[in-house]
């Protein structure tokens, strides 16, 4: 089971727009943050500002020549990184989640060796809150976000 993580500096204008068109889906921008749409200017800003950015990395992923999904590290750091991910909205298949999942454990701590890998979900995202229990992450605190209430996670290497 071979996962191919493309980063977003690399990808051709057609994968930009795709990418743009599932960040913009209703099933996706429903757990982002900024729940607003993005527009094509500001998303191939975005991803030109990668560039030159050392505490972000986005990816595509493609698993057996199907892009599966979308995965991200922020607040890198030399001890920590903060995940994202969100799967095709196109896709309606079964442990697309867990594959997204492994290559984001595998990448931060054998790419990046960070200790911590953290992770925020809105509480009614129940699936994503499973997902990363699944794979060991424990809830550390709860906050406020847009007026609705966010569980932080971690997992540490050692406890994977």
């Amino acid at each position: 089971m071979r996962l191919y993580l493309c980063n977003f500096t690399t990808l051709s204008e057609p994968q930009k727009k795709m990418i743009l068109a599932w960040r913009n889906h209703e099933n996706v921008k429903a757990y982002m943050y900024n729940v607003n749409d993005i527009s094509e200017a500001e998303h191939f800003a975005f991803i030109e500002a990668l560039k030159t950015r050392e505490d972000r990395r986005y990816f595509l992923v493609q698993h057996e020549g199907v892009d599966i999904g979308v995965i991200d590290f922020n607040d890198i750091s030399a001890t920590s990184a903060t995940l994202g991910l969100y799967a095709n909205p196109k896709l309606d298949q079964k442990g697309i989640g867990s594959l997204l999942m492994q290559s984001i454990v595998e990448y931060a701590f054998k790419r990046l060796k960070v200790n911590i890998l953290k992770a925020e979900v809105f509480e009614d995202n129940i699936k994503a809150k499973a997902l990363y229990e699944k794979f060991g992450f424990c809830e550390k605190e709860r906050k406020m976000v847009n007026e609705k209430e966010v569980i932080c996670m971690e997992l540490t290497n050692e406890h994977r």
